[in-house]
């Protein structure tokens, strides 16, 4: 595997279902896999949710694998929509990290891009914590 074109856990609007994944992952050739990282989910006030890198919680969610021929420009729209400049940058809303997923199906563990929530103070303070760790579920909860 190029460790530069790791898979890429999702865990809220970009999973199947949701309006992102309509936008940003359906149109690529990908296989999706039920997996599942360590953290702590807040569902923000802006609709969508964050995940925090803390505490011995999970998050539940599916790693998508992209086709190579298509993984470089998959990858700069998800950049894109999760407000990801670069390693860093203050305008980061969400820093792209690499992380472990266990894939459900298996218990294989497998290195992945995930997306993190910059601004734990602010998802803390103003979000709802999903104690299960699954937007999916919340969602459905709510009817939505």
């Amino acid at each position: 595997m190029n460790p530069n074109r790791l898979p890429v856990f999702v865990y809220g609007s970009l999973l199947e279902g949701f309006r992102n994944w309509e936008l940003y992952v359906k149109p690529y050739p990908h296989h999706a896999l039920p997996a599942e990282v360590k953290g702590r989910l807040y569902h923000l006030p802006t609709g969508y949710p964050g995940l925090l890198r803390e505490g011995e919680g999970t998050v539940k969610g599916d790693v998508l694998l992209f086709s190579p021929e298509v993984y470089d420009e998959a990858l700069r729209g998800l950049d894109e929509l999760e407000t990801y400049v670069g390693p860093g940058d203050p305008r980061n809303e969400y820093e792209r990290e690499i992380v472990t997923a266990r894939l459900a199906a298996t218990g294989e563990e497998r290195y992945v891009y995930v997306y993190r929530y910059v601004d734990e103070a602010y998802a803390k303070r103003t979000g709802i914590f999903l104690d299960d760790g699954d937007w999916r579920a919340f969602m459905r909860r709510r009817g939505e």
